[in-house]
């Protein structure tokens, strides 16, 4: 994760770079410009997670750098530096989608925490993201695979449809027999028939093909990718996952980064 601080006076950057307790955060690089023209190069040339930006300075109008960035790094959270407590600034800051608005001189033990916030905000969105990316990508894959003799408002492919988007859900054989206007004896003999297993099986499958994929391909935690599939009892899906895999979830996503 990268942090972009900008601010026109040297004094104050130097300060930043030396009072906040940067241990505490881990970004990956901090970059600093000293206006806006800099400030934008360092944009095209960085990806920049966190943007920590004094706004009055002299080469440019106030909040012009926010407005920018939100125009064309709108994934960039933004937090204001200003000398001055003007509701004008404060109330255009909020329009801007600002995480925060701090007044200086702040100090360095608050703007930790500040900054703080703002890496979990950035790793909350890039978990979100993520796994729509992938839920997107299973669902493509699932899609795919379905037989093209296959009827699509069948009533298996319509159950399936259910549980392939609700994936994460308390999914039980009558609540989706329910869904598809069936018995749940008839619709668990159809799923019997066409994959030769029984509902709350392929549910499984399901459950465990995606959590396979989600700690091949993401960064999310074990504990994460537990919650995301439906299992909040993180010990009873370690359970399934190792039965299903023969492997734990944490060794399999051990294996998959070496094979990288």
């Amino acid at each position: 994760m990268n942090l972009l601080i900008v601010d026109d006076e040297v004094q104050i950057l130097q300060g930043l770079l030396s009072g906040i307790r940067w241990e505490l955060l881990q970004f990956e690089e901090v970059l600093t410009a000293k206006n806006y023209s800099q400030a934008v190069e360092v944009f095209q040339n960085w990806r920049i997670d966190i943007l920590l930006s004094d706004i009055e300075m002299t080469d440019q109008s106030e909040l012009d750098l926010i407005e920018w960035v939100n125009e064309h790094y709108p994934e960039t959270e933004c937090i204001i530096l200003s000398c001055h407590d003007e509701f004008d600034l404060a109330r255009r800051a909020v329009g801007l989608k600002c995480l925060d608005y701090v007044l200086k001189p702040i100090p360095y033990e608050t703007l930790t925490e500040v900054l703080k916030r703002a890496m979990d905000v950035v790793r909350k969105e890039h978990s979100q993201n993520l796994l729509e990316q992938y839920g997107k990508v299973y669902m493509k894959q699932m899609s795919d695979a379905v037989k093209p003799e296959e009827i699509p408002e069948d009533v298996t492919d319509r159950a399936v449809t259910y549980i392939r988007s609700h994936i994460a859900d308390n999914i039980s054989v009558e609540t989706l027999a329910k869904m598809v206007h069936v018995s749940p004896g008839h619709l668990t003999r159809l799923f019997k028939k066409q994959f030769d297993q029984t509902v709350t099986d392929y549910v499984l499958q399901q459950r465990m093909m995606l959590a396979g994929e989600l700690l091949r391909e993401s960064k999310l935690s074990v504990t994460m990718v537990s919650d995301k599939v439906g299992y909040g009892n993180y010990s009873y899906f370690i359970k399934l996952f190792k039965k299903f895999y023969g492997k734990t979830p944490r060794e399999y996503q051990l294996d998959a980064r070496n094979n990288i």
